[in-house]
């Protein structure tokens, strides 16, 4: 085999250099001219959810802060699993994000089933898109009228109080086996296929108690079909605002919210995320933003992405220690 001599090595070296110098030039002049083409959001629901409403306000309004469009696109399925698997694939440049809530980031995992990503080996997490609190209501014609009182009744007549919730291991029910954990309350569970069953169920005296979300709950707490006994957010919710929250009603430190984070492929430069970032937090800081939030129970939230990422840590020790302490079946 021939053998290269200085001189031709320095050359090969040199070209080397230079390639890999206009690479990393190449990659900060991206960065710094953040976002040049449209950014993908994907929901993993289908369009008029809860989720894809939430992405639909900030995305309108991060658009203008960027100055390129951010399309939200729905791919449905596995409890929102699905796209958060294909944003977890993507190329790392920021022009593929998503919307990730408490399911696909946490309880799916922790319930022992599979997701298809690894959560935190393959996504950097930008924010949190807010939150929003559940109410613990009961059926009309029940003895208790607060949650003092409904706690004191569930440990005197154990089994005796249903309570329903949209399915096992979904938030409603991981909040009310956290309530029962710290309060020695006991009710029976009685999981539903969704929140429609559940909220027709409590209507029609079915099942004693149920979570539910304050959004979905509100119309019938001010028509009087259903009785609130608490909210289960750190906040009163301005949906329901004479409804004290859990910890008002005594159990501190007791808090249980739904929640979105705006995720990204692992690996997107830091910049960029600090780009996503600020428009993120600028969108929740907007007083139409603010007043849509305010319509649908949510509450806004501020956050860096290591903020965001602590977040996520935090919640996860959380619901994992409640599955584990509670038995929840995985």
């Amino acid at each position: 085999m021939p053998t290269m001599n200085l001189k031709t090595m320095g050359r090969i070296f040199a070209a080397g250099a230079i390639g890999a110098i206009a690479l990393l030039s190449a990659n900060i002049a991206s960065a710094q001219n953040f976002p040049e083409r449209p950014i993908t959001l994907v929901v993993g629901f289908p369009p008029g959810g809860s989720t894809d409403v939430v992405a639909r306000i900030l995305g309108k309004h991060m658009t203008e802060t960027l100055g390129q469009p951010v399309v939200v696109e729905n791919r449905a399925g596995a409890g929102g699993t699905v796209g958060i698997g294909s944003v977890a694939k993507s190329d790392p440049d920021g022009y593929t994000l998503g919307v990730s809530g408490v399911g696909a980031s946490i309880l799916i995992a922790a319930m022992g089933r599979e997701t298809g990503y690894d959560m935190d080996k393959e996504l950097d997490v930008i924010g949190v898109m807010g939150t929003l609190g559940l109410v613990i209501a009961g059926r009309n014609g029940l003895d208790p009228k607060t949650l003092p009182e409904l706690v004191e009744y569930a440990k005197a007549n154990p089994g005796k109080l249903t309570y329903g919730s949209s399915g096992i291991g979904t938030p409603g029910h991981l909040a009310m086996e956290y309530l029962k954990s710290i309060s020695g309350a006991d009710l029976l569970h009685i999981p539903y296929k969704g929140n429609t069953p559940l909220m027709n169920d409590v209507l029609g005296g079915h099942v004693d108690i149920a979570m539910l979300t304050t959004p979905g709950a509100a119309e019938q707490v001010r028509a009087g079909g259903i009785q609130p006994f608490a909210v289960s957010s750190p906040e009163r919710s301005a949906l329901m605002e004479d409804v004290p929250t859990v910890m008002e009603s005594g159990l501190e430190g007791y808090t249980a919210t739904l929640w979105n984070l705006l995720v990204a492929p692992k690996g997107t430069p830091a910049d960029v995320q600090a780009k996503l970032s600020g428009a993120l937090n600028a969108a929740m800081q907007d007083p139409e933003v603010l007043k849509s939030y305010a319509q649908k129970g949510l509450a806004p939230t501020i956050t860096t992405p290591q903020e965001a990422t602590q977040f996520l840590a935090d919640e996860r020790a959380k619901w994992a220690g409640v599955i584990e302490e509670t038995g929840i079946k995985k």
